[in-house]
């Protein structure tokens, strides 16, 4: 494996590839703060996912230093209409779920960005593996906020009637 072919392949810019993880870590950082004033019960979960973040941005910024960054000159602009459509489906996610709860809402914005995000033809095998994954992804999810975690999710004012 030659050095050229070990580093990473900028997403876009090289300057980004060092800054995002950066910039997770100083949020992750001014979160920890932040669980001073919490009850050491409720910084738990904040603290623990701040931690995780804080030293997956470490693990990244590491790898770039020892592998290097590949500049990603030939990158395409994307199509605006396929983004502004994924955009939309996360904020109809967010306005749907107090109506129609977690559960309902993940599982229908997880089918919609992945209808959106397919670049290829659908096939039944394709289709399938989205559902599957789609509802083993939002049932874990559920699980683990819901019934490990404890955290409050929205059941949908739709189903409580």
């Amino acid at each position: 494996m030659t050095v050229a072919s070990r580093k990473v392949q900028a997403a876009c810019s090289r300057r980004a590839e060092f800054l995002m993880p950066a910039l997770f870590m100083a949020v992750s950082l001014f979160s920890l703060w932040q669980t001073q004033d919490m009850s050491q019960l409720g910084a738990i979960f904040p603290a623990t996912i701040a931690v995780v973040i804080l030293i997956a941005g470490a693990l990244r910024l590491v790898q770039l230093m020892l592998r290097g960054v590949q500049g990603n000159a030939e990158r395409t602009r994307g199509s605006t209409p396929r983004k502004l459509l994924l955009v939309l489906a996360m904020v109809a996610w967010a306005l749907a779920m107090p109506w129609i709860g977690f559960l309902t809402a993940g599982l229908t914005s997880f089918f919609l960005l992945m209808m959106v995000a397919q670049h290829g033809l659908w096939t039944s095998r394709r289709l399938l593996a989205h559902l599957v994954t789609g509802t083993i992804l939002v049932a874990f999810f559920y699980g683990l906020f819901a019934l490990l975690l404890h955290v409050p999710l929205p059941v949908g004012r739709w189903w409580l009637g």
